[in-house]
């Protein structure tokens, strides 16, 4: 007996439709594969961009910081300058505060509310202190109020600026670094900045 033609026909017709439906799927594995892939790169190349625009925005952050830190206390020293006359300038310029007042308006893009607050109080604390100390009058008891409450402000900005940069804090009883503890004549502790026992001496 002769095969009937349609036999090896139809055996090869399956042959050939089996190796090109196992070639599809595994060009569907592949293709499966290669899509998982390419957005697990996505998600990595994602997360570095991330990554470096929280770096790059968290250097703005500290030299906006720095900045506006250094500004005010120039501007506190001028009052202190203004008020024993070391300035030489009875009247202070209009614009004398144009500096920190900038750099004021630049840290409202960075700061949090609580920081902002604590930046704009210590420089209001410093400008008052300019504008109505009386030239060469080193004896004003007006002038020691407006230092003392410049001195406070500055010390709540620094402790919120140092937290904002993550700068890590050991003993939270001991003062900031740049300050010490001192005995007042009223035996209580009293925080004293180099710059004032510098003066003090100098007096």
């Amino acid at each position: 007996m002769t095969t009937p033609l349609w036999l090896p026909l139809a055996s090869a017709g399956i042959a050939v439709v089996g190796t090109l439906g196992g070639g599809l799927v595994t060009q569907r594995w592949s293709d499966r594969r290669d899509n998982k892939t390419w957005q697990r790169e996505r998600a990595r190349e994602q997360q570095r961009w991330v990554r470096e625009d929280q770096a790059r925005t968290f250097e703005h952050r500290r030299e906006v910081f720095e900045d506006f830190y250094q500004a005010v206390k120039a501007l506190a020293r001028r009052a202190y300058d203004h008020g024993y006359g070391f300035d030489d300038t009875p009247e202070l310029p209009f614009d004398w505060n144009d500096a920190a007042a900038s750099k004021l308006n630049r840290l409202a893009l960075y700061a949090d509310r609580d920081l902002y607050g604590a930046a704009a109080a210590a420089y209001n604390a410093a400008f008052w202190w300019g504008h109505h100390t009386k030239y060469d009058d080193p004896d004003d008891p007006e002038s020691y109020e407006r230092k003392e409450r410049f001195d406070n402000a500055e010390y709540e900005l620094l402790r919120l600026l140092r937290q904002a940069l993550l700068i890590p804090e050991g003993d939270l009883s001991l003062p900031l670094p740049g300050y010490s503890h001192v005995e007042s004549e009223t035996e209580n502790v009293a925080l004293q900045h180099p710059d004032e026992a510098s003066s003090a001496q100098e007096l």
